[in-house]
């Protein structure tokens, strides 16, 4: 998403199967029968069409300079994003993401199932990782930097604020059991990263906190 924003600044200048499926084993004595609420639980989790909150805009109508995109790619990247991965492999069970481009305009929403909430931990504990290791980097009009600050919604959530020499953009990020979604706006932000720069952000992260515990198996 960073690589994105950059572009997006550049632009501005010159223009203006995972787990598998469960089966029991039926035997003569019908020892080993599983019934069908545990081969609901074993089963991985899917996203249903239109899960995503922003997800029926990209047939909705656009002007010209607009570009909208849905995606279930199982290895693009998290939007938050700052050392610029290319992919992930971090043994997702499905993703989805939603895109909207315009001129220097960039949001997105973003869905991942993890096969276990410590798989999602993990998750979140490299976005950390990354946020420290890449929160500073690049000089001139490709400089950038990240700051970031946890937030009350789910088990765990940040909200991070990225600066970039012509854009600068508000993000938060959240788990809620064995899921991770990622909500990205450009805007206004500052430094010291107040609730109220981040509040439509914060409300979409709260909503889709409670709605993927309507997932089977992801907030056991």
């Amino acid at each position: 998403m960073r690589k994105v924003l950059v572009s997006l600044a550049a632009a501005a200048v010159v223009t203006a199967a995972g787990m598998g499926q469960a089966s029991a084993a039926v035997t003569g004595n019908g020892a080993g029968r599983m019934d069908a609420a545990q081969a609901a639980s074993a089963a991985p989790a899917k996203l249903p069409k239109g899960f995503l909150l922003d997800e029926a805009k990209v047939d909705g109508p656009r002007r010209p300079w607009e570009h909208l995109k849905l995606t279930d790619s199982p290895t693009k990247p998290l939007e938050v994003n700052p050392c610029g991965h290319r992919a992930a492999h971090d043994g997702r069970g499905a993703s989805r993401t939603f895109t909207y481009v315009a001129e220097t305009v960039y949001r997105s929403e973003q869905v991942v199932l993890y096969p276990s909430e410590r798989a999602a931990k993990a998750a979140m504990r490299s976005v950390r990782d990354d946020l420290v290791r890449c929160g500073t980097g690049g000089r001139g009009h490709d400089r950038y930097s990240y700051r970031w600050k946890s937030t009350g919604i789910g088990d765990e959530a940040l909200r991070v604020g990225g600066f970039f020499f012509e854009n600068r953009s508000r993000s938060v990020i959240v788990r809620r059991g064995s899921a991770v979604a990622v909500y990205v706006r450009t805007g206004l932000v500052t430094k010291s990263l107040p609730v109220s720069q981040f509040r439509p952000l914060i409300k979409d992260a709260r909503t889709m906190a409670v709605k993927l515990c309507d997932l089977p198996g992801v907030c056991r």
